[in-house]
């Protein structure tokens, strides 16, 4: 136990001198981060399938209020934790009614309790969370809100395939955390 104080001891004297002189502060990231990915068949034989996938820092409610509180209200979010929101697609979409070519973006969002929840899809990547740019937006738009009927303390993105014949090609963008679901068609287009 000595050894164990004596050490912890060390460390915070060797700490303070570089503290002391202003070295730089890390961001810590409490929330971890976790990926959805789509895969699309090309109808081609041994080809291998294009994607879609999200990559976004998975923050939880841990008994607070979602909407309003942790999704701020009429207000950019970062939609998840962290660092920003990153979105990948290896074929041309339409989100919605958003048109997106094959890229990489970062997603974000904003909730409003007169209009809903809208997804922006930014052209900025790699930064930080909050550190948004209006002039980047490829554009928004609107997604439908499910009440869940159990509120849920992981914020989840999905992505979720059409899986019945007659539908397009695509699927669901999911977003669910409290007590509500946000969802949005993600369709492939020529």
């Amino acid at each position: 136990m000595r050894h164990l104080l004596a050490l912890a001891l060390v460390a915070t004297a060797a700490a303070s001198p570089l503290l002391a002189q202003g070295a730089p502060q890390m961001r810590v990231a409490p929330s971890t981060r976790a990926t959805t990915t789509m895969n699309i068949g090309t109808g081609v034989r041994g080809a291998a399938p294009l994607t879609v996938k999200v990559d976004y820092g998975q923050p939880f409610a841990r008994g607070r209020a979602v909407e309003g509180t942790l999704i701020p209200a009429d207000t950019i979010w970062r939609t998840g934790a962290n660092a920003a929101t990153a979105f990948t697609t290896d074929v041309n979409l339409r989100i919605g009614d958003l048109a997106v070519p094959k890229g990489s973006y970062t997603l974000y969002s904003r909730w409003s309790p007169k209009s809903g929840m809208q997804l922006v899809v930014n052209k900025q990547t790699g930064q930080w969370g909050t550190e948004y740019s209006q002039a980047q937006d490829l554009g928004r738009t609107a997604m439908t809100r499910r009440e869940l009927p159990d509120a849920q303390d992981a914020f989840v993105i999905a992505l979720v395939p059409n899986a019945e014949q007659g539908q397009p090609l695509g699927g669901t963008l999911r977003m669910a955390w409290g007590k509500s679901e946000f969802s949005v068609p993600v369709v492939v287009v020529p």
